[in-house]
């Protein structure tokens, strides 16, 4: 596995602005899930472009795509360590945060956006500086979860008794026995198989990710149920991000908005292109009825919400995360 530690040289640097450390250099190791070609890993390659270039070559930044360095709870653990600096993933290390997933408890990226902006958001943030040593940096664009199937599914009712890949965690488990089916949870690497031979009917995921992995090709429908929107979170070693000079974190947080905004540009573009594909590959697209989806899994927002939170805080959650942004 490769797994570098925070690298510190000293250089001579060319001109650097006012009050800055003109002697030392860093370097970022940041690692993610995302593949190359995905908006997420596009934005950030645009977050290494623009550190390197507005700090003279102060930072280096070093991309490790498709989980190279470990899984993403291993990812997590090498942040809090500090042996690497850098990370984004679907899967926080704080529940608190990884539970504002719930089936359409959030409704859009400006949802996540203002509630991790708020007193609630920074809370959380500081309980995760506090028991992990990491620090939340922000968020990258994942499009809504869908569904593909090998039977046509416009509401809840078509999936009683259908065989469901689904991640191994608990409100992905709990949406689909909501919605009828029963959830599988397998690895990743499985499913394409396992679609092809029909040990499951079929799988969830963003668009993005179901056109790269290739399930188009094993799968006769794409249900546009939009059932969760979770982007990635970016998180940063703390003592990194704080032992960076003024400037330095400034660059930093500055260069992950503009990547941010460059991967859901890119995103919009993506989602349109990829479905597009899909169609002329004979799948055909289905656009549900959400209402009845929304209201078979609202038992499972109320009670892991509430489990999570409490009643008062989930409901304070749930009024941002069903703004009208």
């Amino acid at each position: 596995m490769l797994v570098t530690a925070l690298v510190v040289t000293g250089c001579g640097g060319g001109k650097q602005p006012a009050g800055s450390d003109s002697e030392e250099t860093y370097e970022i190791h940041y690692g993610t899930w995302a593949s190359d070609g995905e908006a997420a890993y596009e934005g950030m390659e645009k977050f290494k472009e623009i550190v390197e270039e507005e700090s003279d070559g102060r930072i280096v930044v070093h991309l490790y795509p498709a989980d190279q360095l470990g899984k993403t709870d291993e990812q997590v653990e090498q942040v809090s360590l500090g042996t690497i600096q850098m990370m984004s993933s679907g899967w926080f290390g704080l529940d608190e945060m990884e539970y504002l997933s719930l089936p359409y408890l959030m409704k859009g990226p400006d949802n996540w956006r203002e509630l991790l902006g708020s007193d609630i958001g920074d809370a959380w943030n500081q309980e995760l500086i506090d028991e992990r040593g990491i620090r939340f940096l922000g968020l990258l664009p994942r499009s809504p979860r869908v569904l593909t199937a090998d039977r046509p599914i416009n509401t809840p009712e078509d999936m009683d008794g259908l065989k469901i890949r689904v991640p191994e965690r608990d409100y992905y488990v709990e949406t689909f026995k909501a919605f009828g089916a029963r959830p599988t949870p397998m690895s990743f690497g499985e499913v394409y198989t396992a679609l092809q031979t029909g040990v499951v009917n079929g799988q969830e995921n963003p668009i993005e990710t179901i056109y790269s992995a290739g399930f188009h090709e094993v799968q006769d429908y794409i249900i546009l149920i939009d059932y969760m929107t979770k982007p990635a979170f970016v998180l940063i070693n703390n003592e990194f991000y704080e032992g960076l000079p003024a400037d330095l974190q400034e660059i930093v947080t500055k260069a992950h908005l503009e990547g941010e905004k460059y991967a859901q540009e890119l995103l919009n573009q993506q989602q349109e292109e990829y479905l597009a594909k899909m169609k002329e590959a004979g799948v055909e697209a289905i656009r549900p009825d959400l209402q009845p989806f929304i209201d078979a899994t609202e038992s499972v927002r109320e009670n892991l919400g509430t489990k999570v939170w409490g009643k008062e805080l989930y409901e304070k959650i749930k009024a941002i995360g069903q703004k009208d942004l």
